[in-house]
């Protein structure tokens, strides 16, 4: 068999490009966002210049996608036990707990519905040509599964056969199961369990990292990707203006979930003015939007609600940390709705109404295991498409773009995190009105849960961490210092 010396030529040329980038990375310490971008230009031009000849390009992106998808199940079932296993008690279960988790889910149902509702109605995806000559709908469509199957499937069976077969929800169920069995026989006999939360939160901390290794991976998977799809001619300039499309109508629809929705939430069920209130959470938000990491925004959000907004130690210090987790509007609800739709269009499958009621079902339970770390989004994503049967390939397209809308994704999250929490203090009593209203410094009239049942309103028993983060004593640990990925 002839060596297509064209295709070889065009590895070479990507493995140079690679160079390039380590050496940004490494040398000049260039940021994430600017190496997409710049990955994502060097992958068109290598597109374009290799047309027809990208044969020796493709197997870097399958492997990408097949290692991203590899880490799925650890991240969703670490990050769910994590979470859950941090309450205190089975009364914080109860109350907080429940509570917190609610309002969380609830944001992110509305921001699914938001989503669903521009997707469909801007008709994002549709004139791309992705279906020319790249992928077979037939194949795609005979992965959509009836209602009673997708029911079926919602409840555990073998945890290792439904993780292998990417059976998503099944797993989230019964780590959720595990989670909430450890707090009940944690308030019973905590000193027999102290061992189970240690391996969580060491396995945690291992899984957030190898997280952080595939994430970096990122800018040499889009330019592979991106030359790939462009130099398969998949790709055209009509999808470069139909993702463009897609972006703006991202945005629109974080704006939206922000200040409409987040809005009309804090008025109707905290009681307080949203002009307010967000103009006292904009530096959580600001950190947020630069940082794109709501884990990293952590200590930023629950400072400005126990000192701006007025909201007890024990719910902020509680919800907030819960919120980058569970629920995540942004990563979990706006954008995977809106890549699947994309998708769903690009490619000319026949999608019914129960088949789009079936993909919201599905992104709302995997927001229930969603890490705030950077590129989450992309994990988060594919989890939804593999549960949906829908194509991974429309994450590789939209993959450059995504960098960009992570900005406004993790705003949306942090947004929605400091208001479950406010909601929760509001319904807990732990909400001081006095502090929002600007008349009182927060440690001076500290009110939480405990305290309001107790009827004592003075100041609840607290320590200072080191960072300087006062929490009350007996409330979850949380580490403000911990190192962020």
């Amino acid at each position: 068999m002839a060596v297509d010396w064209t295709a070889a030529s065009a590895l070479v040329v990507v493995l140079v490009f690679f160079a390039v980038i380590i050496f940004l990375r490494l040398k000049t310490k260039t940021g994430f966002t600017p190496l997409i971008l710049g990955a994502m230009a060097a992958g068109i031009g290598v597109g374009f210049a290799f047309s027809g000849h990208v044969s020796w390009v493709r197997p870097i992106g399958t492997i990408y996608i097949s290692v991203l998808t590899s880490i799925v199940a650890p991240l969703i079932i670490v990050s769910i036990l994590s979470s859950v296993t941090s309450l205190g008690s089975v009364k914080q279960l109860r109350g907080i707990g429940v509570r917190s988790v609610f309002w969380l889910l609830v944001t992110t149902a509305l921001s699914i519905a938001l989503a669903l509702f521009l997707g469909l109605a801007f008709g994002i995806g549709k004139g791309a040509e992705v279906l020319a000559d790249g992928f077979n709908t037939e194949l795609y469509e005979k992965n959509l599964v009836p209602v009673s199957q997708v029911i079926t499937n919602l409840f555990p069976g073998n945890i290792i056969n439904d993780i292998g077969q990417g059976r998503i929800i099944p797993y989230i169920l019964f780590t959720m199961l595990i989670a909430v069995s450890y707090v009940l026989v944690a308030g019973e006999q905590g000193s027999k369990v102290v061992v189970f939360k240690q391996f969580i939160e060491a396995s945690r901390e291992v899984i957030f990292k190898a997280v952080a290794f595939i994430i970096e991976l990122t800018p040499f998977a889009v330019l592979a990707l991106v030359a790939e799809s462009l130099g398969s001619k998949i790709g055209s300039s009509t999808i470069i203006l139909s993702l463009g499309i897609m972006l703006l109508v991202s945005f629109l629809a974080f704006a939206i979930d922000i200040w409409l929705i987040g809005g009309v939430m804090i008025r109707l069920f905290a009681r307080l003015n949203p002009f307010k209130f967000f103009r006292k959470i904009i530096p959580a938000q600001v950190v947020a939007f630069s940082t794109q990491s709501s884990a990293g925004t952590l200590p930023v959000t629950t400072r400005v609600l126990r000192e701006e907004v007025g909201v007890g130690s024990e719910v902020a210090g509680f919800t907030a940390p819960l919120g980058t987790t569970i629920g995540m509007p942004g990563c979990a609800g706006i954008w995977p709705v809106l890549t699947a739709i994309y998708g769903i269009h690009a490619l000319g499958i026949d999608y019914a109404p129960r088949d789009y009621l079936i993909l919201a079902l599905i992104s709302l339970f995997v927001s229930l295991g969603t890490a705030g770390v950077p590129g989450t989004a992309t994990i988060t994503t594919t989890s939804v498409l593999a549960a949906a049967g829908l194509p991974l390939e429309i994450l590789v397209i939209t993959i450059p773009i995504a960098a960009i809308a992570d900005t406004g994704r993790t705003a949306t999250n942090v947004t929605a995190a400091a208001i479950a929490a406010t909601i929760v203090a509001r319904q807990e009593g732990a909400l001081n009105d006095a502090v929002f209203r600007g008349e009182v410094a927060a440690g001076a009239a500290e009110v939480t849960a405990d305290a309001v049942e107790a009827g004592d309103s003075g100041i609840a028993a607290t320590e200072e961490t080191e960072s300087g983060y006062v929490v009350p004593l007996g409330a979850c640990a949380i580490d403000f210092n911990e190192k962020v990925i």
